[in-house]
């Protein structure tokens, strides 16, 4: 095995492949521990009954939203410290982590305050029902008390990744979604809390979590959180603010997609408001490992394209994108085979079976595409083409999924729900396709030369 000098070395040297996968793996393995953890809730809370399930489903909107602010300023900040890293600019890089890291902190505090007082205004707001609201609302508090070191897990998460230390960032993830998966059952059934015992081994599990993530900071050369090293100033909030755009629009746009999903499925009772959180929490653990190994690609392009190499930014982005396509078309056709098997196994209810297993069959035909659309989107926000990169985060979720959510249930009833995700899905491809091959192209030939 060849020996890299230093992490610059290492990141402009190493065979595209090896180290885009050599970063995917930790990265895949982290998100699919943490699909496996968020799936674990609604395993252990579909024990209770039908009800409880539809309650989280209702909150995993605030997580999406929680998520949302993290990877903003953990991908926005990620993007520059590659970047500088790449142009041998470390004390540029120090600055921007932290301030982006005590930027979530303090966002957290004020999220963690108006929860504990508005839990549940914002729960109805979320589409609670009068049977969800009780469990929606104490589940909500307590997950939203947890918000400094949810959102800072998620901003530590994102800038080791794009130093290329996959490795830490998997450990700190790691720990804390194991331990939530232990402890879970603990909470709900030996401490009979709950629902809102799920939320509370979530807050523990994030915390410890956190601690993981802040040690891994302080190994070999990786940037250190350091409060002398925040030094706020508007240029660098623009700068982050414009890299951690796409992100917040693809996150953002899921929780106000969850929010429209709620609401459509509400009417229909809590059996398919049930059935559609569990569908959207299987499809996530194919998503995952699409989405892993497109973070695995990223800094890769952010580093390389700092350092003017882009003959390996054009070759990560060709390989990313075929392997997340043969990943997700196998994920596709298994999916599609088992469906009924999948969503039973967290809530073994003939209607949520029901509803749970046409939404599933019917994404498995458009699932393909979204290795395609995945890697394509992580080079644009990599390559700090933000405009488009945003419009792209956008088309999933909301510039499509919101409009037709809005208008397939009022022609087809509920069987219509099932079919919001894979129509958008096809769109969003077509969309993908018009601005992104111009950029491919343009890449293609600087490759060329470089």
């Amino acid at each position: 095995m060849k020996k890299y000098k230093d992490k610059f070395d290492k990141m402009s040297k190493e065979p595209v492949k090896k180290l885009i996968s050599s970063l995917a793996v930790p990265t895949i393995i982290t998100m699919l521990v943490s699909a496996v953890y968020n799936m674990a809730d609604s395993y252990f809370v579909g024990k209770i009954d039908t009800t409880s399930v539809a309650s989280i489903g209702i909150v995993f909107s605030v997580m999406t939203l929680l998520q949302a602010v993290g990877f903003f300023l953990g991908n926005g900040s990620g993007i520059l410290i590659s970047t500088f890293l790449g142009e041998k600019k470390k004390e540029h890089a120090e600055i921007y982590a932290n301030i982006a890291f005590f930027t979530a902190f303090i966002t957290g505090i004020i999220m963690a305050v108006v929860g504990f007082f508005f839990s549940e205004k914002i729960a109805l707001l979320l589409g609670a029902t009068q049977t969800t609201l009780e469990s929606a609302s104490g589940y909500l508090k307590y997950i939203l008390l947890g918000s400094p070191f949810i959102l800072t897990s998620f901003v530590l998460n994102n800038q080791l990744r794009y130093q290329g230390s996959a490795i830490y960032s998997m450990a700190g993830i790691l720990s804390g979604s194991i331990l939530n998966i232990l402890i879970d059952p603990l909470f709900i059934f030996t401490f009979r809390l709950g629902v809102q015992g799920a939320a509370i081994a979530t807050i523990i599990s994030q915390f410890i979590g956190f601690i993981v993530l802040l040690l891994g900071t302080r190994k070999g050369e990786n940037i250190r959180i350091n409060i002398k090293k925040c030094k706020p100033e508007l240029k660098i909030f623009a700068d982050i603010s414009k890299n951690g755009l796409p992100s917040l629009a693809r996150q953002g746009i899921q929780t106000v997609a969850t929010i429209c999903l709620n609401f459509a499925c509400a009417k229909y009772g809590d059996a398919v408001v049930a059935g559609m959180s569990v569908f959207n929490r299987v499809t996530f653990l194919g998503m995952a490992i699409v989405i892993g190994f497109g973070q695995g690609y990223q800094p890769v392009c952010s580093f390389n394209n700092g350092a003017k190499n882009y003959k390996r930014v054009y070759e990560g982005y060709k390989f990313t994108t075929v392997i997340t396509t043969c990943i997700i078309t196998v994920f596709s056709i298994i999916a599609f085979l088992f469906a009924p098997q999948l969503i039973a196994v967290f809530r073994d209810d003939a209607e949520v079976i029901e509803i749970g297993t046409k939404a599933l069959r019917a994404q498995c035909f458009a699932m393909p595409l979204i290795g395609y659309c995945t890697s394509s989107n992580m080079l644009m926000q990599s390559l700090k083409i933000s405009g488009k990169a945003t419009v792209l985060a956008l088309a999933r979720q909301g510039i499509f999924y919101v409009p037709l959510m809005l208008t397939l249930p009022m022609w087809l009833k509920a069987a219509g729900i099932t079919y919001v995700q894979p129509a958008a899905d096809i769109l969003s491809f077509i969309l993908t396709l018009i601005l992104v091959i111009p950029t491919a192209k343009i890449l293609k030939q600087k490759s060329s030369t470089s």
